[in-house]
C-alpha cells in the first residue's frame, strides 16, 4: 500500500476547500465509489461533485479526522465535521471506511454516521417529532 498517498488524501480531508477539491484527482481511483447516508456514486467527477455541492450548501464545513487505522488494503478514519446551523456550530461524527487499489489510489470511500441524530434531530419541524418519537421507545 502507498501510505503516502494515504496521508496526503487523510490531509486532504482535514484542510478541504473548494479550491483543493481537484487535488482528489492524483489520490482517487477514476472509477471510485463513494457512499454516504445520501448519496451512493460512482466515477471521480461524481465524487467530487458530492464535495463541491458540500460547499455550496452547507456553511463553513471542515473535517477533522481524529484517528485511523490503515491495513493493508483498508484504512479506517474516525472524524468529525462541524458546520454552522441553526445559529450554532454543529457536528456530526463519522467513520470512513477506505479501500486501496494496487496502485495506492482510494478506490472506495463508504461514510458511516447516523443522519437521524447528526443531523435531522436538529431540523425544527422534523426534529420535534423525532424527539417525540424517541419518547415512545427509550427506556428511562
Amino acid at each position: 500500500m502507498n501510505n503516502k498517498k494515504v496521508m496526503s488524501y487523510i490531509k486532504l480531508f482535514s484542510e478541504l476547500t473548494p479550491e483543493k477539491i481537484v487535488y482528489f484527482d492524483d489520490l482517487i481511483d477514476k472509477n471510485i465509489v463513494f457512499i454516504d447516508p445520501f448519496n451512493n456514486v460512482k466515477g471521480s467527477e461524481k465524487f467530487k461533485k458530492v464535495f463541491y455541492h458540500m460547499f455550496k450548501n452547507v456553511k463553513n464545513p471542515n473535517f477533522l479526522v481524529v484517528d485511523y487505522l490503515v491495513g493493508k488494503e483498508i484504512v479506517f478514519l474516525k472524524w468529525e465535521m462541524s458546520f454552522e446551523a441553526f445559529n450554532s456550530l454543529q457536528k456530526i461524527e463519522g467513520v470512513s471506511e477506505l479501500l486501496i487499489n494496487k496502485e495506492g489510489k482510494i478506490s472506495s470511500h463508504i461514510d458511516y454516521w447516523d443522519s437521524l441524530n447528526g443531523l435531522f434531530i436538529k431540523l425544527p419541524f422534523i426534529g420535534f417529532f423525532y424527539k417525540l418519537s424517541l419518547k415512545m421507545f427509550k427506556v428511562d
